[in-house]
């Protein structure tokens, strides 16, 4: 009996350690199943007004109580399509989103203004811009304006990004407006730059 008992303790001791350990977690697999769920969540965190940016913006310089337009590119790197629902800025009382006509009238859009998913939305002198209205203090140049988008996916949520852009001395993106504002009708008069402006020549100015 002992001599059978000695012998199956040399046989333990002798087994494999593979064998004694096979039935352990395999901590490459947990490590990469991890792995796996960290990549899948950085992909998708970018939505939304997180994902709406202004590319090369600026604002003309404008005279307080007078109007001014916002410029550049708005972009959208998330999957769903925002509309702009509004926008509003401390500098300003009101602010229309406006559009340039074939006949070359000025007006606030009329229908939806939507940033494409993965892609975007061009504001330019001449064409479609953000109009910044009785101005509350002089935007000179070197000056920075900060304006809030309020957004709403194509999925129904809603949210809001804040943007800011320099202000720039520009001799274009003069507007007379052929009635009140509230019929945001304008007539055009943009040129190319040339050379520097004043403050008091105002996006707008009458």
């Amino acid at each position: 009996m002992r001599t059978f008992t000695t012998l199956l303790a040399a046989a333990l001791i002798a087994m494999p350690v593979s064998l004694l350990t096979a039935c352990a977690p395999d901590a490459t697999s947990s490590d990469a199943s991890s792995s796996g769920s960290s990549s899948s969540t950085a992909s998708s965190e970018h939505h939304g007004a997180d994902s709406v940016v202004i590319v090369d913006g600026w604002s003309k310089a404008g005279a307080t109580a007078g109007m001014t337009g916002v410029f550049g590119t708005l972009t959208n790197a998330s999957d769903e399509d925002l509309e702009i629902t509004g926008v509003e800025s401390p500098d300003a009382g009101m602010i229309e989103l406006h559009e340039v006509t074939a006949d070359g009238v000025m007006q606030a859009i009329k229908g939806k203004v939507v940033v494409p998913a993965h892609g975007s939305f061009e504001l330019a002198p001449g064409a479609n811009h953000i109009m910044l209205m009785d101005l509350k203090r002089d935007l000179l140049a070197g000056d920075e304006v900060t304006f809030t988008l309020h957004l709403q996916s194509s999925g129904g949520s809603a949210s809001s990004v804040t943007l800011t852009v320099p202000v720039k001395d520009y001799a274009g993106a003069n507007e007379n407006y052929g009635g009140s504002h509230s019929e945001g009708a304008e007539s055009a008069e943009h040129t190319a730059p040339s050379g520097h402006d004043t403050a008091t020549d105002a996006h707008g100015s009458h």
